[in-house]
């Protein structure tokens, strides 16, 4: 009797160690993707515009808690917050970019005198 209650449960022990996936270990996933809006705006000088970065991971889930580093190509036109917020400066373009987890990504500013001319497109 004693023996086939230990052969149980030895059976009920490789069951589970069986059920059990380790190998994967806690789920952690890195930037996935990554898109700034709006991609494109034009706005006049002294008037400010807030990009975002949306991250997602490789499983399609939102990301938060990710620094995101932006930098304007050309910051006599337009600089960039540390939070995202351009400032336009004088008219002309510059490339606004979002760098987070090794992904990339920008946004075409233009700016011209006086107020803008076209709003930012909201993100579809």
């Amino acid at each position: 009797m004693r023996t086939i209650r230990s052969a149980q449960a030895l059976a009920l022990i490789i069951a589970i160690a069986a059920c059990s996936d380790d190998s994967l270990g806690p789920r952690t996933a890195g930037v996935g993707t990554m898109t700034v809006v709006p991609s494109t705006a034009t706005i006049g000088q002294g008037e400010a515009l807030q990009l975002t970065a949306r991250l997602v991971d490789e499983f399609g889930d939102p990301l938060q808690g990710v620094t995101v580093k932006w930098a304007s190509s050309n910051p006599a036109v337009a600089t960039v917050s540390v939070g995202g917020t351009v400032l336009g400066r004088r008219p002309g373009s510059a490339a606004i970019t979002a760098n987070a987890g090794g992904k990339v990504q920008g946004s075409s500013v233009r700016v011209v005198e006086g107020g803008s001319q076209t709003k930012p497109r909201p993100p579809l």
